[in-house]
């Protein structure tokens, strides 16, 4: 569990929203006005397929969404590779050649199935200079991790794992909105 709380440190994206902050909740609530739940006086539900997006104002920004479908959360993938690259970065290290390969192969797959499951859809590069920006914005953020390297290198071992590749091809399945929730 220690670990857990250390890469989600190492984080600086809220895992409350998507992580690439391209996700329109406030769109998709009032283009689905009639599906939409009110649970209490400040919280909304839309249920779009397995996603359930929640519209609290008591949150940090407003929005979230959870992943019910099973496969794992894509925003939360997003956040992972982001995490282990500025980790890499900010602490001049490399993986091996093989878990870069995969990195670089994952990076692709994952911001293509952002680009075409985020309400709106956008174009690959607006996601990509995203994804650049979360990395540059976490490598500050990383540096006084570098100690516990090993932290991330083992999630990379893991995520960049035959047993992980399965994972990964379950996840990039089934089109779905990208959200965070659950991560991990």
């Amino acid at each position: 569990m220690k670990q857990l709380a250390v890469i989600a440190t190492l984080s600086a994206a809220p895992l409350a929203a998507d992580p690439l902050d391209l996700i329109d909740y406030e769109a998709l609530f009032a283009a689905r006005a009639a599906d939409v739940m009110d649970v209490s006086e400040t919280r909304s539900l839309l249920r779009i397929g397995d996603v359930t997006l929640i519209r609290d104002e008591t949150l940090p920004r407003g929005y979230t969404g959870l992943d019910e479908g099973g496969q794992g959360a894509m925003g939360c993938f997003v956040s992972i590779l982001a995490t282990i690259e500025s980790a890499m970065q900010a602490c001049e290290a490399e993986l091996p050649a093989a878990q870069v390969d995969m990195q670089t192969a994952y990076r692709a797959q994952a911001l293509t199935f952002y680009a075409n499951n985020v309400v709106p859809p956008v174009a690959f590069e607006m996601v990509e200079q995203r994804y650049n920006a979360l990395v540059a914005s976490q490598i500050e953020g990383a540096r006084p991790f570098c100690s516990n390297l090993d932290l991330v290198t083992t999630l990379a071992d893991r995520i960049f794992s035959s047993e992980g590749a399965e994972e990964v091809k379950g996840m990039m399945s089934t089109p779905r909105l990208p959200v965070a929730n659950p991560c991990l």
